[in-house]
């Protein structure tokens, strides 16, 4: 005949199966961030393909360094990498002024939604991230590139969304937002880009990836 437990060990199994749950539920919530960083590398990556492929075709921005001024010149401008805004066609559309450098960049990634107005222009991927073009870093629509002393030193901010209309919808800067699931990228007329340096979350998610190899 098999002994049945006794109270005290019954006793004993609760206590030691309420310790194991007690050092797992702290993981199991941090799975969240882990997501949170994995959908933010993505995002950088996908990005930083798009902006290579978009500077090094010279059928969409052709290298007009030589024309670009080296310094701050008074009254002399010049078109040099994303800057130029002329007329291009690509896959039958035709791209130019200020939509066209976000246009373009909706061409290299699966889009599934589009919001656009005379204010604004996002586009939602297939993988639920949103790409919005039309936020700068300080936070209204900027329909131009910020223009830099040097022409080539001119940026462009893109705020990104990882995990789409989800919550929270917040910058790491915004109030009461302890884990964020927004952040922005700097482009430069040039191609170089990196992330916002308020949005230390991100470029911590980033970086931990880079030092890991």
């Amino acid at each position: 005949m098999k002994k049945a437990f006794t109270l005290s060990e019954l006793l004993i199994a609760m206590t030691v199966l309420g310790i194991l749950l007690a050092l797992m539920i702290p993981a199991i919530i941090n799975t969240k961030p882990d997501e949170r960083r994995m959908l933010t590398k993505k995002a950088y990556y996908v990005t930083e393909q798009v902006i290579s492929s978009l500077i090094n075709d010279p059928s969409l921005y052709p290298d007009n360094t030589m024309y670009c001024p080296t310094g701050s010149v008074t009254g002399e401008t010049c078109t040099y990498g994303f800057d130029d805004d002329s007329q291009v066609t690509y896959n039958g559309e035709t791209y130019s002024g200020n939509s066209k450098f976000p246009k373009l960049f909706a061409e290299q990634v699966n889009v599934i939604d589009t919001t656009e107005s005379s204010s604004e222009y996002k586009i939602k991927t297939s993988d639920g991230m949103i790409f919005d073009f039309s936020t700068d870093a300080a936070g209204p629509y900027k329909s131009v590139w910020t223009k830099g002393a040097i022409p080539r030193n001119n940026t462009r901010n893109i705020l990104i969304d990882v995990n789409g209309e989800e919550e929270p919808n917040c910058l790491e800067t915004d109030s009461n937002c302890p884990n964020p699931d927004r952040f922005r990228i700097v482009v430069y007329s040039n191609g170089r880009m990196h992330i916002h340096e308020d949005d230390e979350k991100a470029v911590n998610y980033v970086m931990m990836d880079t030092k890991a190899h």
